[in-house]
């Protein structure tokens, strides 16, 4: 039986590092490396990796050039977010295929003047789309490449002009080979013809755990490709509802996302993984709770539960 990780401790305390070398504070040691189960069909990952909270949390120390090689000892998956404000560039893309350990994949979640425009006009998401793939093409020609993540708001309610958009705009890139996935976050998405469209267009859909609002699309195990895709983004019910202006709505936006799932709650979304697995022969599963480490602690113990349930 894999020994399952404690949490870490609260802040003051210190890393040893795989090796021996230690830093950081005293009394904290890293979580334990977990296998491998990429070759199993089943990718664990968190939703961004570059935050500053992590360090001395999940990351030994404060040098951000150290965070990428120290989350590749124990991920193999990583969706990218930067490029929702970024556009993705053909460049950072090189760069992050030559830095990325054997068998590490990535997501890519697109830029929000794809899905947060709100203009919805095709001709112009389908040639954003087209430099998106053009852009991650370094991942996909090594087998790097898992899917773009296109993510609605959830205000975004549906709609035929919005529903035809986002499949034109997904076809620049599945007519390239490239998987897409979309996340709704609105109820009103939940409906069978919205899957079959996605299905017969080959675009895929992401499942999301998100709080039980009243407008929030329900946390499924719904799969329209070959590819699986879920989210889990914590279930801070107050963080979700809160608002404010300028600093304080960005505030407020980042305490959304925190929150720790207890083992109970990753058993019961273990299950739900390795249905869609049974569905699709491929899954990633993602952990956008990231305000503290939780995402990291999180993606751990979710490897270590599906080896439990899977081997």
């Amino acid at each position: 039986m894999l020994r399952m990780p404690a949490p870490p401790p609260p802040a003051g305390f210190s890393v040893a590092l795989p090796g021996g070398a230690v830093s950081g504070r005293p009394g904290w040691k890293p979580l334990d490396i977990p296998p491998d189960i990429s070759p199993l069909g089943l990718h664990v990952g968190t939703g961004g990796y570059h935050f500053q909270d992590w360090a001395g949390r999940f990351y030994p120390g404060a040098s951000a050039r150290e965070w990428f090689p120290f989350y590749q000892l124990y991920f193999s998956f990583l969706e990218l977010n930067h490029t929702f404000h970024q556009e993705p560039l053909v460049q950072h893309f090189v760069e992050l295929e030559r830095c990325s350990k054997q068998g590490m994949m990535f997501s890519v979640k697109v830029h929000r003047d794809i899905s947060h425009k709100g203009t919805w006009d095709p001709r112009e998401g389908r040639s954003l789309m087209r430099k998106h793939a053009a852009a991650v093409g370094p991942l996909a020609e090594t087998g790097r490449f898992y899917s773009f993540l296109i993510q609605l708001d959830e205000r975004v309610e549906r709609g035929c002009k919005v529903l035809d958009y986002l499949l034109e705009t997904a076809s620049a890139a599945v007519s390239e080979g490239l998987d897409v996935h979309v996340e709704f976050r609105n109820r009103t998405w939940h409906q069978e013809a919205v899957l079959q469209s996605l299905k017969d267009a080959g675009v895929g859909i992401c499942n999301t755990d998100i709080p039980g609002l009243p407008h929030a699309f329900p946390l499924k195990t719904y799969a329209t490709t070959r590819k699986a895709y879920v989210r889990y983004c914590g279930l801070n019910l107050a963080g979700w509802q809160a608002s404010g202006d300028g600093t304080q709505r960005l505030q407020a936006r980042n305490d959304r996302y925190d929150y720790r799932y207890s083992l109970a709650e990753l058993e019961e979304r273990v299950r739900g993984q390795i249905l869609l697995l049974e569905k699709t022969g491929e899954v990633a599963a993602v952990f956008k709770n990231h305000v503290g480490a939780n995402a990291a602690l999180n993606a751990v113990q979710n490897i270590h539960l599906l080896l439990k349930h899977r081997l």
